[in-house]
């Protein structure tokens, strides 16, 4: 009886342990889910004037799809030209991404009291250009956003939230690219 009783309990163990891990599928940016912007342009060039500051905030380096990468596709695969006169300037002047140890101000006795806050900054300068190289409309668009996360957490859940942050700082990205280029360039952009 106390044997049987003893391989039912070690089987009920068995199978609570045994449950499926969470597997997270790798992040793919669907730029063509983003805001789209046509120019009245013969030709669009993309210039990275950042320049990033290696430092133990910094982390930039340490990811896949860093926030100068995901600019870059986005502008590439987003920002369309018809017409066959003008130049179209984009250039890149920050799209960095910071993690800071800061202290919980909102813990209760049982949270942790330093947490890691990340934050994305992108700075973004377009400029239209005439063939004469005169220069007809311009506009800057910036954009940051920032998140929290416990000290001590997976790696797949830290790779979540930089995903999560890195997606919603590029579609804040758009939509104000979308309204400042409205706002500035309306006589050279196709609705």
């Amino acid at each position: 009886m106390f044997l049987k009783s003893n391989h039912i309990l070690i089987f009920i163990i068995l199978i609570i342990s045994c449950q499926p891990i969470e597997l997270i599928s790798p992040v793919e940016f669907d730029y063509s889910k983003l805001k789209k912007v046509s120019i009245n342009a013969n030709n669009i060039v993309i210039n990275v004037k950042y320049n990033p500051i290696f430092s133990e905030q910094n982390i930039e380096d340490q990811l896949k799809d860093n926030p100068l990468k995901i600019v870059k596709n986005w502008a590439s695969e987003n920002i369309t030209h018809f017409g066959n006169q003008n130049k179209f300037l984009v250039n890149i002047l920050d799209a960095s991404i910071l993690k800071k140890e800061i202290e919980n101000f909102s813990t209760n006795k049982y949270e942790e009291k330093t947490i890691y806050q990340y934050e994305v900054f992108i700075l973004v300068e377009y400029e239209l250009y005439n063939d004469d190289d005169y220069l007809l409309a311009n506009t800057t668009v910036e954009t940051s956003r920032s998140t929290t996360s416990k000290k001590y957490i997976s790696i797949n859940e830290t790779e979540m939230i930089i995903n999560d942050l890195l997606i919603k700082a590029l579609r804040d990205f758009t939509n104000e690219t979308n309204v400042m280029m409205k706002l500035y360039m309306s006589e050279y952009i196709n609705n």
